[in-house]
Order: structure tokens, then sequence, then C-alpha cells
């Protein structure tokens, strides 16, 4: 009688729970985020938001230099990076409500990814 111990039929449990987690990484302009952030509030989902640069296609910012006597164009432009996990069945809706929320009328707004996540652990 081959049988696991009981430890990892938790284990085995929690992984089958984790298999229908997708991670939802969704890069937009930087004044975008409080709009984003409560989209996804009003879905009762949580999210985490850090500041980054981006060197894609996304409109470069100009820079004052020299006391003003010269500007340059960065060779970034500012963007958050919002990050949500979501059950499989929330992907769509998380997705929708970042897009509504994200939309300025111009192209490259920014993008969403949406990844498995296979495993997940709290400290």
């Amino acid at each position: 009688m081959d049988q696991k111990p009981s430890s990892h039929l938790s284990e085995d449990k929690a992984t089958e729970r984790f298999a229908t987690m997708k991670r939802i990484e969704a890069f937009i302009l930087s004044e975008k985020t409080d709009s984003v952030l409560a989209s996804l509030e009003a879905l009762n989902l949580q999210a985490t938001f850090y500041g980054s640069k981006g060197m894609g296609q996304g409109e470069k910012y100009m820079v004052t230099y020299g006391m003003g006597a010269g500007t340059a164009k960065t060779s970034y432009s500012n963007r958050s990076t919002v990050v949500t996990i979501v059950e499989e069945s929330d992907v769509e809706h998380a997705v929708v409500a970042i897009k509504q929320s994200a939309k300025t009328g111009k192209k490259n707004a920014g993008i969403i990814v949406i990844s498995p996540v296979d495993n997940i652990h709290t400290i």
C-alpha cells in the first residue's frame, strides 16, 4: 500500500486550486493607475502596483536641462505596472475592466499580460 502522507494530500489540493489561478500584469500610463485600481476594486479584486519605465512604443517625455537652456526626449516612458492574481473565471472581467479604465483614446496606451500561476506561498 503506497499511500502519500496526509501532508502531501493537502499540497496536492492546494496545487489544484492554484492551477486555475492567473496572474494579470498590466503596463499602463501612470496617470491611469488610480482608475485601473478602482475598477479592479469594484470587482472585489486586490492588486499591487509600482512605477516602471518602458522602452516600447509609448510616448516619451521631454525633459529640460541647463536652467531651461535645452530640452531632450527621454529614451523611456513612465508607466505603472498593475499586478493581480485571479481565479481563471475572473480573467475576462478583470481584463475588460483594465482596458476600459486604462483607455486614453491614443494608440499604445499599454499592454496586458496573462500568465498561469503554478503555486502561491504565504509569508
